[in-house]
């Protein structure tokens, strides 16, 4: 009899181990299986838009004018108007998005004196959130960007994080990039990480990394 309710207590026992690494390794899964999902969708989305770009290239002339090659002050603005054309918004004249809060990976905020800081937000008839945000660095320069391009591939739909729903590209005079390109492996491994920032992510996911 005691042989038969030590077996019991086994059985439970394992029975308890087994359901708790269930229910652990379960919600990673999903996780995983969400951000895999957010990766294809941002490299569909990065190649939508660097087509969007050479266009606006191969029809303007240039991605980024100069201010007298633009006849006025080229402003973020003016870069959305620029892109009017070629990118379908909800509406004829996009409307700027309100109550829109966004974080790094790691989950701290993104200070306004961050050039990763964009406080004005369209969004495009697929439900992207799109922003333009000029490089006010003095480092700006024919191999610096001139612009990064916000886009958050799923909207307002949380989790509203850099590297995990939120991207940037770096637009320079004639050619767009992926935040990060030329960075090596581990610089990008390392920013796109739980303690990281995340702004490299968009770069890693293109060359094959994973969350």
């Amino acid at each position: 009899m005691k042989n038969f309710s030590f077996s019991i207590f086994n059985i439970v026992f394992v029975f308890s181990i087994l359901l708790l690494v269930v229910l652990i390794v379960i919600p990673f899964n999903l996780i995983n299986l969400e951000q895999a999902e957010r990766i294809a969708k941002w490299k569909a989305e990065y190649e939508r838009l660097n087509y969007t770009f050479d266009l606006i290239k191969l029809h303007e002339g240039t991605i980024v004018p100069t201010n007298e090659e633009a006849g006025k002050l080229v402003t973020e603005e003016y870069m959305l108007e620029r892109a009017m054309p070629y990118v379908r918004f909800q509406t004829d004249k996009p409307e700027k998005i309100k109550n829109y809060k966004y974080r790094k990976m790691n989950g701290t905020p993104v200070k306004k004196t961050s050039r990763y800081y964009f406080d004005e937000f369209v969004m495009t008839n697929n439900g992207v959130i799109l922003g333009f945000n000029k490089n006010d660095s003095e480092t700006a320069n024919d191999k610096a960007p001139l612009y990064y391009v916000f886009v958050d591939i799923n909207g307002k739909e949380k989790p509203n994080r850099i590297g995990q729903d939120i991207f940037f590209m770096s637009v320079y005079k004639n050619t767009v990039t992926a935040l990060g390109n030329g960075k090596n492996h581990a610089r990008l491994k390392t920013d796109c990480s739980p303690i990281g920032r995340g702004v490299y992510c968009s770069e890693y996911y293109l060359l094959g990394g994973s969350f």
